[in-house]
């Protein structure tokens, strides 16, 4: 879908340089804005809970703390953020789909495996649109919340994906999964919490941004 020439992720994801056929409003933009404010803020909950997110993931609590506590802690702040990044995916393909002369499917958000010409946001995404899923379908068993050791008094925790485990779809295997893990490595997504990370301070604020560009092409 891609098209050549345009740095601007939402043109690459429609493959034209077009930009809307119809006016985009201000309640557009409201809508879309605030679904991004409630993305940045969970992603901000989940980052306090690292020491750096972006790069180790390692999760900080005070010593002594209840596993369970803390795997339900994590769990809660990992659901709050890829729960409203899905609903914001569905913001901006709605309001694409009123303003452009073409149907935006779902699928141009879920990138089939053979697509690689599809922009990195997408690619990325479809990764934490599984763990959205498995969350539904699978009760959290795809990941797993696993002790460290102790460092500089506080207790050390990591975030583990198990492929295994990953039940994405009602039917629960991994071949019904589609797509939700072809795009990135094994090796990637074993910690989703840097994954997040670079997903959300690199290509979801890119992509925020290049709505907001695509959206100036053709303003009410």
């Amino acid at each position: 879908m891609s098209e050549p020439g345009s740095t601007n992720t939402v043109d690459q994801l429609l493959g034209h340089t077009k930009g809307p056929a119809e006016p985009v409003t201000d309640r557009d933009l409201t809508r879309a804005r605030s679904s991004a404010y409630i993305v940045h803020g969970n992603f901000h909950e989940l980052a306090q809970i690292c020491d750096d997110i972006s790069t180790t993931g390692t999760i900080i609590v005070e010593k002594g703390a209840e596993k369970t506590d803390v795997e339900n802690e994590v769990y809660r702040r990992v659901h709050n953020y890829v729960s409203p990044l899905y609903s914001y995916n569905e913001q901006i393909r709605s309001i694409l789909n009123k303003r452009l002369k073409q149907h935006i499917r779902k699928g141009y958000f879920l990138p089939a495996r053979d697509n690689k010409a599809a922009p990195d946001y997408v690619r990325r995404g479809t990764f934490l649109w599984g763990l959205r899923n498995d969350f539904q379908h699978g009760d959290y068993w795809c990941l797993r919340v696993r002790y460290e050791g102790t460092q500089n008094g506080t207790d050390c925790y990591q975030l583990y994906f198990q492929k295994r485990d990953f039940e994405a779809t009602p039917k629960g295997d991994l071949d019904s999964a589609g797509d939700y893990l072809v795009h990135a490595s094994d090796e990637v997504q074993q910690y989703p919490l840097p994954y997040i990370g670079s997903f959300h301070r690199n290509l979801f604020s890119e992509f925020e941004n290049a709505f907001e560009e695509w959206c100036d092409k053709n303003r009410a």
